[in-house]
C-alpha cells in the first residue's frame, strides 16, 4: 500500500520509485546526513576486510610460533625466531626473556636465580596488554557505527519531513498534495534505509570480531601462564 501511495504520488505516477534518485536529488541537512551515513558504511567495510585479513593472518603466525615454541628443548633455541616474529605470542616471549635476560645480568655469578621473577611477570603481563589493545583496534568504530547511524538516519528522516510539512504553506491552491508532499517525504525515509545499511553489517562485524578477540585473548592468556612457568621451572628453582 505503501508502495502504491509513493508510486501515485511521484511525478508521472508511472514509473518506479528510484532511491538512488532521491539519494541524488537530496539537498540541504538530509543530503548531509547521506553523505555521513555512507562514509560511515565505507569505512566500516575496509575495517571489517582489513580486521578479517588481519585475523587470518595472526591466526596463522601465532600457531606457527607455539608449534615451535613447544618443540624447543630450552627457551634461547627460539629467541631469534621470536625476534623475527609478529604474533602477540612472540612478542610476550621477547619481552619475558628480555627481563630474564637483564635480571641474570644484574646477579651474574650469584649462581641459581632465586629472586626477581616478579618482574619477569609484570613484563609478561604488560606484553599481553599492550597485544589485547592491539587487537581490539579499529573495532570500537564499528560498534560505534551500529548504535549511531540508525539514530543519524532518523534524525535525517526527521528533518526531511519537518521540511516537507513546511513546505505545505508556501503550496498554491491548484497544487496537488500528494505529489507536493510526498518526494520529500521519501526522500528524508531514505537517510533511515541507509542508516540501516551502514548499521546492519557493523553490529554483525563488531559482535564477530568481539568474540574471537575473546578467544585470542584466552589463547595468549594460556601461552603467558604457560610460558612463566617454564620460566619459573627452569631458571628459579630453589
Amino acid at each position: 500500500m505503501v508502495g502504491t501511495f509513493l508510486l501515485a504520488a511521484t511525478p508521472g505516477g508511472g514509473g518506479e520509485f528510484d532511491i538512488f534518485a532521491n539519494v541524488l536529488e537530496s539537498r540541504g541537512v538530509v543530503l548531509a546526513v547521506l553523505v555521513v551515513l555512507v562514509l560511515m558504511s565505507l569505512v566500516c567495510w575496509f575495517i571489517i576486510a582489513y580486521k578479517w585479513l588481519w585475523f587470518l593472518r595472526l591466526k596463522s603466525l601465532s600457531k606457527g610460533f607455539v608449534d615451535a615454541y613447544w618443540e624447543a628443548q630450552n627457551p634461547n633455541e627460539i629467541y631469534e625466531l621470536a625476534r623475527e616474529s609478529s604474533c602477540p605470542e612472540s612478542r610476550i616471549f621477547v619481552a619475558g626473556f628480555r627481563e630474564l635476560g637483564q635480571l641474570k645480568q644484574r646477579k651474574k655469578g650469584t649462581g641459581a636465580l632465586t629472586q626477581g621473577f616478579e618482574n619477569i611477570e609484570r613484563a609478561v603481563n604488560r606484553a599481553r596488554t599492550q597485544e589485547g589493545y592491539r587487537f581490539e583496534g579499529l573495532v570500537g568504530f564499528l560498534g560505534t557505527t551500529g548504535s549511531t547511524a540508525p539514530f543519524i538516519g532518523l534524525f535525517g528522516t526527521v528533518w526531511g519531513i519537518m521540511t516537507a510539512f513546511a513546505g505545505l504553506g508556501q503550496m498554491d491552491e491548484d497544487a496537488n498534495l500528494l505529489a507536493t508532499v510526498t518526494p520529500p517525504i521519501a526522500e528524508a525515509l531514505v537517510a533511515t534505509a541507509i542508516g540501516l545499511l551502514a548499521a546492519i553489517p557493523a553490529v554483525m562485524a563488531y559482535n564477530y570480531f568481539v568474540r574471537r578477540i575473546r578467544r585470542i585473548n584466552t589463547e595468549v592468556d594460556s601461552f603467558s601462564a604457560d610460558y612463566l612457568n617454564t620460566l619459573r621451572r627452569l631458571y628459579f628453582a630453589h
